[in-house]
């Protein structure tokens, strides 16, 4: 929160004093919590999952402060929506009007899209290295996708690796659009959004008012964010190769393709959208770009659009960016697994002596990753048709609505395709926004950590009841 609180600094803004409040009240109560460390440094793969749970949740709670503090959000549950929103880089907001906000708070917005894009614990792995193999049961926990690669034998170097591929990126992105003519501080913020795939503006109306060329930067650097950022690595390591020719990039990049032409054929042919092909093809891959990686800009009116490109614009938040992207969704490689697992089944159901292995990357994909994708497709439409149910409760919600605005914020996307306007959320009743929080993270987090804090926050209860009941008997 330092770097907010220079903001305010050089804007000559008294929101400096809300960020340094927060600075002195989170250092007093770290130094205690460090105090008070365990005695245990071994950790195992369920403390890394729910160590990445507990933190993500406490990170927005105190995230949230700032905007209640600053008067810009004063509903507390409202605030933590808006922190959530950020470092889940969901991008949906529930102000709705964000153009009054102060320099300091934009920044501190658009902050938090940058520093959970690529995980704010991996990132503290790339400062202080964890002994013990705790910094992989962590990475592993917070980094999107189903597996996990180390772009080096050390966590904390790979760690390093993401991050200074990350910050490159951002710098790039900053240059560009500088050269385009958008302001330096504007430039930050569109750009921590984009390679964290968030989606925040500092307008109301998103990147609408953008000119062709700074939409066209921000398209280009949105889909280099859905990408596996190992293949940055390997690319710059002399690996072109292995890294063009990786089965989840080529799938990614033809599925987006594909999407966008669909789309721009579609609003094309229908009267009255736009003029030239031209102008429908760059505002289809925009859109395009910003639904698959979950990005979450918007450079159109999509609920103009006719319900076949608003239904390609949903499968797209659905499928998502890469493993290892700072992009929401599902992820291509689970889809490719999926597709394949599903292909050997068939074969093994016609042929049943037959031996038969699922590949990915000219491969062995091992049972357990297999099984653990399954098993996340399987709590992924569990977690969304609860989540429906619950925000279906509401007597103003219809099915449209609520089905738009549930895989807006379990996919983490921040695209509209409903009739809710901007800042709606916030005329969604308390139980319907704990329900949009809690799926925000599960989407960010890929379920598991946040499933299994509850798990373990829940067991000593279930534990005493068991002992209760045993002795009733």
């Amino acid at each position: 929160m330092l770097l907010p609180m220079v903001v305010a600094f050089v804007y000559g803004e008294q929101d400096w004093k809300v960020f340094a409040m927060v600075i002195v009240a989170t250092a007093i109560v770290g130094g205690l919590l460090f105090l008070l460390k365990p005695t245990k440094q071994k950790l195992y793969a369920k403390d890394g999952f729910i160590i990445v749970a507990v933190a993500w949740i406490v990170m927005s709670l105190v995230g949230a402060i700032p905007y209640v503090l600053s008067g810009l959000i004063p509903n507390y549950l409202d605030a933590v929506f808006e922190a959530v929103s950020g470092f889940t880089t969901s991008g949906v907001t529930i102000v709705p009007d964000i153009e009054i906000a102060s320099h300091a708070i934009l920044f501190w917005r658009s902050l938090t899209h940058w520093i959970g894009g690529m995980g704010v614990l991996v990132f503290m792995l790339a400062l202080t290295p964890i002994a013990g193999g705790a910094s992989m049961h962590i990475m592993r926990a917070e980094a999107p996708g189903p597996t996990t690669e180390k772009l080096s034998p050390k966590i904390s170097q790979t760690a390093k690796y993401l991050y200074l591929i990350y910050f490159v990126l951002t710098i790039l992105e900053v240059i560009a659009l500088v050269i385009a003519k958008l302001g330096v501080f504007e430039s930050f913020l569109i750009s921590f959004g984009t390679l964290a795939t968030g989606g925040f503006s500092y307008l109301n109306s998103s990147l609408a008012s953008f000119t062709v060329a700074q939409q066209a930067i921000v398209t280009v650097f949105m889909i280099l964010a859905g990408m596996n950022f190992g293949l940055f690595f390997l690319t710059v390591t002399g690996k072109i190769k292995k890294a063009i020719t990786d089965s989840e990039l080529i799938t990614y990049i033809s599925v987006f393709v594909v999407i966008s032409l669909a789309i721009t054929l579609n609003v094309y042919l229908t009267r009255g959208q736009f003029d030239t092909f031209g102008q429908a093809l760059h505002q289809s891959l925009f859109a395009g770009a910003s639904a698959l990686t979950s990005t979450g800009f918007a450079a159109y009116d999509y609920n103009l659009w006719p319900w076949f490109s608003k239904g390609l614009l949903l499968l797209a938040m659905f499928i998502g960016g890469c493993a290892g992207s700072t992009a929401g969704g599902i992820k291509v490689s689970r889809f490719i697994i999926m597709a394949k697992s599903v292909k050997k089944y068939l074969k093994e159901k016609l042929h049943p002596r037959s031996v038969n292995v699922v590949k990915y990357n000219k491969k062995a994909v091992e049972d357990d990753v297999v099984g653990g994708i399954l098993i996340y497709f399987g709590i992924f439409i569990l977690i969304y048709i609860v989540s429906m149910i619950v925000v279906s409760i509401e007597p103003k919600m219809d099915f449209t609505t609520t089905f738009s605005y549930v895989s807006t914020t379990f996919n983490n996307n921040g695209i509209d395709i409903s009739t809710v306007s901007m800042g709606g959320f916030a005329n969604f009743n308390p139980a319907s926004k704990i329900v949009f929080i809690v799926d925000m993270l599960l989407g960010r987090l890929e379920i598991f950590p946040i499933v299994l804090f509850f798990t373990w926050l829940f067991s000593p209860i279930s534990n005493l009841y068991k002992k209760v009941k045993h002795k009733v008997i």
